[in-house]
């Protein structure tokens, strides 16, 4: 079960959690100037333009509540500058 993963390790057919929005990847556009990853759901929806390593909430498990704080906690957690952490 995955509960964070960066951008470019996200595969079509998962769940992805983004503050606050739950969509299931069809499809997966990468731009070739910059890299920047841009998803498509189901729906024809699209959702990003995300940096590679860009840390999202992966997996259906995190539907309730508590879990949508966790993926929001690591999310900012994993996207924080280094020297705001230490």
């Amino acid at each position: 079960m995955k509960v964070i993963a960066r951008a470019k390790h996200i595969k079509s057919g998962e769940t992805v959690l983004d503050r606050g929005t739950r969509f299931i990847i069809k499809e997966i556009c990468v731009r070739t100037d910059d890299g920047g990853i841009m998803f498509i759901d189901m729906d024809g929806a699209r959702h990003g333009v995300y940096h590679p390593d860009e840390y999202l909430g992966v997996g259906e498990e995190l539907g309730h509540p508590y879990d949508w704080q966790i993926v929001e906690e690591a999310y900012l957690l994993a996207n924080m500058p280094s020297e705001m952490i230490h």
